[in-house]
């Protein structure tokens, strides 16, 4: 009897790796979402489980659901419990790993809201929460299992908002779905939010390589309805009651705008099928953030927030792409990167791994680093100097990209192409 168990859990291994997971084999039609809070300081991170919830909607990808683009400060994996089959991996990261690089998190403990989701599974599972240790390194910080039957799994919807489609494509298990939030609007201002979120999707649309897949993008409104109108702009003292509670300000940076209500922003995104999150914000003030796989956010009226600072945003959140700009002055997140180690966004590198990034795109007679002269800074692809925030030591791929300043044409061709990679991992 053993002898056959063994054989048949060999089979079944051999054809997960032959064919790919089967969804239909572990997961339902809805999604399953787990909510935590991240825990530390410069030094430590913990990971606490605060509830597990099943939502209607699953609008996540179907098929390379064991496959890892290595993108992000965290992953996780989901395996089945009965054989230990890698089932579901995401990679993320989160406002409370950019805080460990302040220089408050030195000396303050704190912690902040974090939700990963999956396909909800139709039978046991072990989930493991990781962080990232070095460019393939990884250390666990967290490990659960649970039925899908456990009746403490949280079912119910604790909210309202009107909907829209902005644009329907396709069907989501064939799409790339994002959810576009409102924050700070007031009821009364709903129309107005539903036309920003057109003038967003149109904005998205000026860019390679939106354009040519256009047929796989679905774009939703969720018309969150806040008591007050506008965003909470804390140096000034000006505070509002907002649907998910953005402000500028976030580490002490002026045009940092972001949202700690992670919870908040994942039950409006709920509504409907999403594998990407925008919040637009009802504010004439230019700010912004985006963090990969979290959410992108941006003023709707700002005089800047037009499609380049749209799409800068979404680059970060939905392909993983890093800031390719530097200051010579201190920039709150001055310690983000280590070039002792390869950082994990696609446009960046520290030669420490070049090889895994855009090394084999180069011509064969590149210069390497590429000198900024006025015919280097028209070159499609090179590598030049400062990125990351860092003047030295970090090398991005072109001389001007949408990642680097407002005044590009648009992505350069290693950011176009991890865009084009995750719209692809997503839809096919």
């Amino acid at each position: 009897m053993r002898t056959k168990i063994f054989i048949s859990a060999i089979l079944f291994f051999v054809a997960i790796a032959a064919y790919g997971i089967d969804y239909t084999q572990f997961f339902t039609d809805k999604a399953c979402r787990v909510d935590f809070q991240f825990s530390g300081n410069a030094n430590s991170t913990l990971a606490y489980i605060s509830k597990i919830k099943e939502e209607p909607i699953w609008g996540g990808r179907r098929a390379n659901l064991d496959k890892f683009l290595n993108l992000g400060e965290y992953r996780f994996q989901v395996t089945d419990s009965a054989s230990g089959a890698l089932i579901y991996i995401d990679g993320f990261s989160s406002l409370f790993f950019e805080w460990q690089t302040t220089d408050q998190a030195k000396h303050t403990d704190k912690s902040m809201e974090q939700t990963i989701q999956f396909p909800f599974p139709k039978n046991a599972v072990k989930l493991s929460i990781e962080k990232r240790k070095g460019f393939e390194a990884w250390e666990t910080l967290q490990r659960i299992g649970f039925s899908p039957n456990d009746k403490l799994i949280v079912r119910n919807t604790p909210v309202q908002a009107l909907v829209k489609e902005i644009l329907k494509s396709t069907t989501p298990d064939k799409a790339v779905d994002i959810a576009i939030i409102a924050e700070g609007y007031t009821a009364e201002q709903q129309e107005k939010f539903f036309a920003d979120a057109h003038k967003l999707a149109d904005n998205l649309f000026t860019h390679e390589p939106f354009i040519r897949h256009k047929s796989r993008i679905n774009i939703y409104a969720v018309a969150a309805a806040s008591v007050d109108s506008g965003i909470t702009n804390p140096q000034n003292n000006n505070w509002k009651n907002t649907a998910v509670g953005a402000h500028f300000y976030t580490f002490y940076e002026p045009r940092y705008l972001t949202s700690p209500d992670m919870f908040s922003i994942r039950n409006y995104a709920a509504l409907v099928p999403y594998d990407a999150i925008y919040i637009l914000a009802n504010t004439t003030t230019y700010g912004g953030g985006g963090i990969y796989n979290f959410y992108a956010l941006a003023s709707a009226d700002s005089k800047r927030a037009k499609s380049e600072v749209i799409v800068h945003e979404f680059g970060h959140s939905f392909a993983g792409l890093g800031d390719e700009y530097f200051k010579d002055k201190p920039d709150v997140l001055d310690d983000m990167y280590d070039i002792k180690e390869e950082p994990w966004e696609p446009n960046l590198t520290s030669f420490v791994h070049f090889e895994k990034k855009w090394k084999s795109d180069l011509p064969k007679n590149a210069q390497i680093p590429t000198p900024v002269t006025d015919e280097t800074k028209k070159l499609p692809i090179g590598v030049f100097e400062g990125g990351g925030y860092l003047t030295k030591g970090m090398y991005r791929p072109a001389y001007d990209c949408r990642m680097r300043t407002n005044d590009a044409q648009g992505f350069c061709l290693v950011c176009e192409k991890a865009v084009e990679r995750m719209i692809l991992y997503l839809t096919e």
